[in-house]
C-alpha cells in the first residue's frame, strides 16, 4: 500500500492549492476504449485527484517516464507519485493516485495529456514462471482509474503466466504492447487491440546471428517496443561471451510476429530508438548513432555526461525532444541528443 507522510496544513490554505491545482478537463479526442463482448467487466474505478504533497523524495530514487510527444511527458517517480508536464518537463502536476494492487515495480505508457496505463507486476514464481500482472486505466489524467486486468485473472484475459511482463507501450487507444521474458527461454511481445483488456502473445523472438538462447539466463530480454507509423521496433539485450550485446528487432504485422533487423554495437551505453532509421547509444564521451536503421554506425558528438555507473533508459516523445533518466535524475534534449541539460525531478 502506498504510504505518503504528510505535513499538516490549514484547512484554508490546503483548499486554495487544491483549487490551484485541478487538472485539466480531459481531452474530447481522448475517451476510455470501448468494452468488447469478451472481455471481462471492469471492477469500480480507483479515486484519484491531484494533490499537493508536503513530503519530497529523497535522491537517489527512480524515475520511469512516458513521453508521447514533443510537449507532453509523464513521471512515475519511486513508484509512487505520478507527474504530468505540458510544457516539456518545465513544470510539473502531481496526480494522487490510490495505487491498487500494491507493487513496487509498476510502470506507466501514456499517449497523450489525458490517457494512460499503469501495469503493475505481481510477485513473480520461480525465474518468472508464475508472474500475473494487473492493467488499470485513466482517460481523464488519472482523476480516476479503472481495472482492465486484476492481478488475478491476468492469465485468463491472455496474460498467460510463463514469463516476467514489462514495458508497457500504447500506439492509440487501443493498441498496446508488454515484453514478456525469463531466465531460460526467448522473449515474447504480448499485443492487445481492445485498449488492454485483453492480450495475445506473439511468436518468441528468434535468436539473431551470434546469439543462442540456451537458458540459465543465458537469454534475450526484450526492452520498450516502439511505433513508427505501421513499423513497431523493439530491442532486446543478453549476454554474449560474458558482455552485453543488443539487437533490434522489427514486427510489420501489429505485433504478431517479430524478425531481426539489425545488431546494435556492444558497448555500456544506452540504447534509443529516436525514428524509425535513427538510433542512438549514449555513452559518455564515446557516443554513437545510426541514420540508416542499423546499416552503419559512427561517432556522435554530445554533451550528454552523468556521475551514476550504470545506463539510463532514455525515451524520446519526438526526433528532437527526449529524455534521459538514471538513480531519479532526469536529462533533456530538444536537440536530437547533441545537447542535455539536467532538469528538477518532480517531488524531490
Amino acid at each position: 500500500m502506498l504510504k505518503m507522510n504528510r505535513a499538516v496544513i490549514p484547512a484554508a490554505l490546503l483548499a486554495l492549492l487544491s483549487a490551484c491545482a485541478t487538472p485539466p478537463p480531459a481531452s474530447s479526442a481522448s475517451t476510455a476504449p470501448p468494452s468488447p463482448s469478451t472481455a471481462p467487466a471492469s471492477t469500480a474505478p480507483a479515486a484519484s485527484s491531484l494533490t499537493v504533497s508536503a513530503t519530497p523524495i529523497a535522491l537517489p530514487s527512480f524515475a520511469q517516464l512516458s513521453a508521447p510527444s514533443a510537449s507532453v511527458v509523464w513521471a512515475l517517480v519511486a513508484g509512487a507519485r505520478l507527474f504530468r508536464s505540458t510544457d516539456r518537463a518545465e513544470t510539473w502536476q502531481e496526480h494522487f493516485v490510490a495505487f491498487d494492487p500494491v507493487g513496487s515495480n509498476r510502470e506507466i505508457a501514456f499517449i497523450g495529456e489525458s490517457e494512460g496505463w499503469l501495469a503493475t507486476p505481481g510477485p513473480p514464481g520461480t525465474q518468472c514462471t508464475f508472474q500475473s500482472v494487473a492493467i488499470t486505466h485513466t482517460a481523464d489524467a488519472g482523476a480516476t482509474w479503472v481495472q482492465l486486468v486484476p492481478l488475478a485473472a491476468s492469465a485468463s484475459t491472455g496474460l498467460a503466466d510463463r514469463q516476467c511482463k514489462e514495458h508497457p507501450v500504447f500506439a492509440d487507444a487501443q493498441r498496446g504492447f508488454l515484453s514478456a521474458y525469463d531466465p531460460n527461454s526467448a522473449p515474447i511481445i504480448y499485443r492487445t487491440t481492445d485498449g488492454g483488456r485483453t492480450w495475445i502473445a506473439s511468436a518468441a523472438l528468434a535468436d539473431p546471428p551470434g546469439f543462442t538462447t540456451r537458458g540459465a539466463g543465458i537469454t534475450l530480454r526484450a526492452g520498450r517496443v516502439r511505433l513508427f507509423g505501421t513499423t513497431a521496433l523493439v530491442d532486446a539485450s543478453g549476454q554474449v561471451d560474458g558482455r552485453l550485446a543488443s539487437y533490434v528487432f522489427r514486427s510489420v504485422d501489429g505485433g504478431a510476429t517479430w524478425s531481426y533487423l539489425a545488431s546494435v554495437p556492444q558497448g555500456d551505453g544506452a540504447f534509443a530508438l529516436v525514428s524509425a532509421m535513427r538510433w542512438l547509444i549514449a555513452t559518455p564521451g564515446s557516443s554513437k548513432e545510426t541514420t540508416d536503421g542499423g546499416a552503419t554506425w559512427h561517432a556522435f558528438t554530445t554533451d550528454y555526461s552523468q556521475a551514476a555507473p550504470i545506463a539510463p533508459e532514455i525515451v524520446f516523445g519526438d526526433p528532437l525532444v527526449g529524455y534521459a533518466t538514471v538513480r531519479g535524475s532526469i536529462q533533456r534534449t530538444v536537440d536530437g541528443g547533441a545537447n542535455w541539460s539536467l532538469i528538477e525531478t518532480p517531488g524531490t
